[in-house]
């Protein structure tokens, strides 16, 4: 019999809690960007070498992603979420102690080691709680929670840049990520469905014809199109993020000649676009599959839709005066690619198996983020080499959102969860019966 969750009430404290989580995620990444023009100046630093720095953060971000990836298959996913909060906290204090290259080179390795796989658990977390047709919601308010942390926690970050300096934004970070650890420790805990799908190998309220196998070749899977072409969009919207979060601040400080002040305020607004379209994509994805559109264009057309158009924005950007327009494609370019991570996941819940669903979305995940290790150092070095540093900043956020959109449309086209899942089955009916073959052979000999 299927477990039951709606009477779980601690199921929705899961959710505000893993929001949280992320929000403290993406203030630290976030954090970096909004420091960008003090860190440089009081450390020396030419946009090549920051770019480099800032690319250090996500040297085991993806490794880190991959392997604690595979560690949620067996281990509880509570303990993982209070381990990481604690590690990300405790890597900023050296730079409390020591500012220097070395020390925020270190810093930002042990917080991206901490932090790489924060998304798949949280997801991982969050999956143990909500069966594959309630999914939508709740996947949308993490991505939210993503976007709280880069953008609605950036004023109070450049407040406290602009009255105390750079260091004391680290400090108020790191308080955080403590607070949050000690808070998880009370309500944390591993969801009702780990237990049924243990025990049962269910990956559905009920068993049906097209339930997927227990388990489907690790290659198999990740050659599959749906993974393949949910790869595509992820990598895009990781270079849109990164450059948000590296970049995005420094440009509009340098290129479009507004305050740090006011570029604390500025950057709320992608961040308002992301709670509003995330959310809002996922309610129209759920009510299209509820209408009998498939999954392939109600979720995958759908999130390599929103890479394009992010895209297509941030080719435009540069091309646009400060104003209100500008801050309008700032916003389009900066929010609605998201929804490729909320897709993502969906997609990659409704093609693995359960038994295999932390390892594929830490792959996948290493996979997209690898976007955030090339994207800060190219970006720097086309400052660097430009004729200027302001034609450099224009080329590099153009060159960023043709790639998203190429890259988008071909993740669009590849995507077909159903195909895939008809394959997956086809393949172990084939082995079933081979073995069934082979077992009645031995027995006439």
């Amino acid at each position: 019999m299927a477990p039951e969750t709606r009477g779980t009430g601690r199921r929705w404290l899961i959710v505000i809690g893993l929001f949280s989580f992320l929000a403290i995620n993406f203030a630290d990444k976030a954090l970096i960007g909004l420091a960008a023009e003090p860190i440089m100046r009081e450390l020396h630093l030419t946009h090549g070498q920051f770019g480099r720095i800032a690319a250090s953060f996500y040297l085991f971000f993806s490794l880190s992603s991959l392997l604690v990836g595979f560690i949620a298959d067996r281990a509880g996913s509570r303990w993982l979420l209070f381990g990481m909060a604690v590690i990300w906290s405790i890597s900023q204090v050296p730079l409390l102690l020591y500012a220097a290259p070395i020390t925020l080179i270190v810093s930002r390795l042990v917080l991206g080691a901490s932090e790489g796989p924060a998304y798949p658990v949280a997801v991982h977390a969050l999956y143990q709680w909500f069966f594959d047709h309630e999914r939508a919601l709740p996947s949308a308010i993490l991505t939210v929670g993503s976007a709280f942390g880069m953008g609605f926690v950036a004023p109070l970050i450049t407040k406290i840049i602009t009255t105390w300096g750079w260091h004391a934004a680290f400090l108020a970070l790191a308080v955080a990520g403590l607070v949050w650890s000690a808070l998880w420790l009370a309500i944390g805990k591993d969801g009702p469905l780990k237990q049924a799908h243990a025990a049962q190998g269910a990956v559905s309220p009920a068993a049906s014809a097209d339930a997927l196998p227990e388990r489907v070749p690790l290659g198999v899977l990740l050659f599959s199109r749906t993974c393949v072409g949910g790869d595509l969009n992820g990598f895009a919207a990781y270079v849109l993020l990164t450059m948000a979060t590296i970049w995005l601040p420094s440009y509009l400080v340098r290129v479009a000649g507004y305050s740090l002040i006011q570029v604390g305020w500025i950057v709320v607004l992608p961040a308002f676009g992301l709670m509003v379209s995330s959310p809002l994509l996922g309610w129209y994805s759920q009510r299209l599959m509820a209408r009998g559109v498939s999954s392939r264009h109600a979720r995958g057309t759908l999130g390599a839709a929103a890479v394009v158009i992010s895209g297509a924005a941030l080719v435009a950007m540069p091309m646009l005066p400060a104003g209100p327009l500008l801050i309008a494609m700032v916003t389009v370019a900066f929010s609605v690619a998201s929804f490729a991570f909320v897709s993502g996941v969906l997609l990659a819940g409704e093609v693995v198996p359960h038994a295999q669903r932390g390892g594929v979305l830490g792959i996948n995940v290493c996979i997209s983020t690898l976007a955030g290790f090339a994207t800060p150092a190219v970006m720097g070095q086309i400052i660097d080499h430009a004729a200027d540093p302001l034609a450099g900043y224009r080329l590099g956020m153009m060159l960023a959102g043709a790639f998203a959109v190429v890259a988008g449309m071909a993740g669009g086209c590849l995507i077909h969860p159903e195909a895939d899942r008809r394959r997956f089955i086809a393949r172990a009916a084939r082995k079933a019966q081979g073995y069934g073959a082979a077992s009645l052979a031995s027995g006439q000999r």
